[in-house]
């Protein structure tokens, strides 16, 4: 079972770089819905990230028959995230 740091730390490195990325983007070539979506998708990777180094209820696991919140949230942070990513490669 990998560390909760190794876990958490991986999110909230990408979604650091994403996200300033994506704000350079901003800044030298004005606003554009690519450099937005790719912003939020940092943005929604550093929440994860410092939601599982930090270790918010949110994120705690969970028994799979649970039907909380949480996952909900965390799907829609991680299709944020990917969106964002893919952007940013793209």
């Amino acid at each position: 079972m990998p560390s909760k740091k190794a876990v958490g730390a991986a999110p909230l490195l990408t979604g650091v770089l994403l996200a300033f990325e994506s704000a350079g983007a901003v800044v030298q070539s004005g606003l554009s819905l690519w450099s937005v979506l790719g912003f939020v998708g940092g943005c929604a990777a550093i929440g994860i990230g410092l939601g599982v180094l930090l270790e918010w209820d949110t994120f705690e696991r969970e028994p799979p028959t649970s039907n909380r919140v949480s996952a909900a949230l965390l799907a829609l942070a991680a299709v944020a995230f990917l969106v964002g990513a893919t952007i940013a490669i793209a």
